[in-house]
């Protein structure tokens, strides 16, 4: 399952995120991470991560930071694939059988096999979604201090549907229980939660009351993620003034992906304004960070030949 070539090469702002993976897990104030490759999963560093997951396998197969991070890049809606997923998800269910306790092997099982359930049909998925939510819970309480396990279980309860163990109570608590353990990382979760319920003023109190450093790279790559949300948004309700507010602070602190999509929502308020000039540069600058074949690259060419026949 290797990837074969280097998928965002050439960004300084990568190389620091790869830096930072150390810096991550050991900030003052943090929760400490079993995962030291969150950084480059969060940076999108996935030719590093490939390699890297690889190397820890061929010493030991079951190996579930290894697992976690093959599982990352598999989920990755630009880098991962069905394919990959169903190949990893034995190897994980292994590590599962054989490690029962891994925090890292269950939160792998959950994240891949909830990116398998979401390709089925409703019907079909509804008997296999308890086993995500139990995997989850599972790693949460194992490695309750692990951010991206925190964060898998507030969206699973934010998005799924109640009969099957959604609950805005249960994102909430998970919330809170997390600001005890790290409060800066626990806004990161009320904003998502307040994107799930379409209170853009409260997701965008809890990004401004963080605090604005540079000291932890991965802090702000999230901020960055969680500002591009609030964006789009903004952009889809026509409020073009805090659309561009929040994708221009998206803009320079995001991993690649985070930072194509801002620029092309930045395109397409200058187009919508007639700002013509201004919205070729911005859709320019989305193929600078995206692979020719991927789906910004695409609407931004055909945006820049609109504007060119206009």
């Amino acid at each position: 399952m290797h990837l074969g070539r280097n998928i965002n090469s050439g960004s300084e702002l990568k190389r620091l995120i790869a830096v930072a993976v150390g810096l991550f897990c050991v900030a003052a104030g943090a929760g400490q991470s079993p995962d030291p490759f969150f950084g480059l999963v969060i940076g999108e560093e996935w030719t590093e991560l490939d390699r890297a997951a690889h190397e820890r396998l061929a010493a030991d197969p079951l190996d579930g930071i290894a697992l976690h991070a093959l599982g990352r890049v598999s989920i990755d809606s630009k880098v991962g694939s069905e394919e990959m997923r169903a190949a990893l998800l034995p190897q994980i269910e292994a590590c599962l059988t054989a490690r029962p306790v891994d925090a890292m092997c269950r939160l792998a099982y959950g994240q891949v096999m909830g990116a398998q359930l979401s390709k089925r049909g409703m019907l079909d998925a509804l008997g296999s979604v308890g086993k995500v939510a139990e995997a989850f819970e599972a790693a949460v309480a194992t490695a309750p201090a692990d951010y991206d396990a925190r964060e898998s279980l507030v969206t699973f309860y934010l998005r799924a549907p109640g009969i099957v163990g959604g609950s805005m109570r249960r994102a909430y608590k998970n919330a809170a229980d997390y600001a005890k353990i790290d409060p800066d990382y626990a806004r990161l979760l009320y904003a998502l939660i307040a994107l799930e319920e379409n209170d853009l003023s409260k997701a965008q109190a809890q990004l401004s009351a963080l605090p604005d450093n540079g000291f932890d790279p991965v802090l702000s790559h999230m901020i960055a993620k969680r500002w591009l949300a609030i964006g789009l948004a903004h952009f889809d309700a026509k409020e073009y003034d805090l659309a561009r507010m929040a994708l221009v602070r998206s803009r320079d602190q995001g991993a690649p992906s985070v930072a194509a999509s801002a620029h092309l929502g930045l395109g397409r308020i200058a187009q919508a304004e007639g700002r013509s000039s201004d919205a070729i540069e911005e859709f320019q600058a989305v193929l600078a960070f995206e692979t020719p074949t991927s789906k910004p690259a695409e609407e931004a060419r055909a945006s820049l030949k609109q504007l060119s026949t206009n």
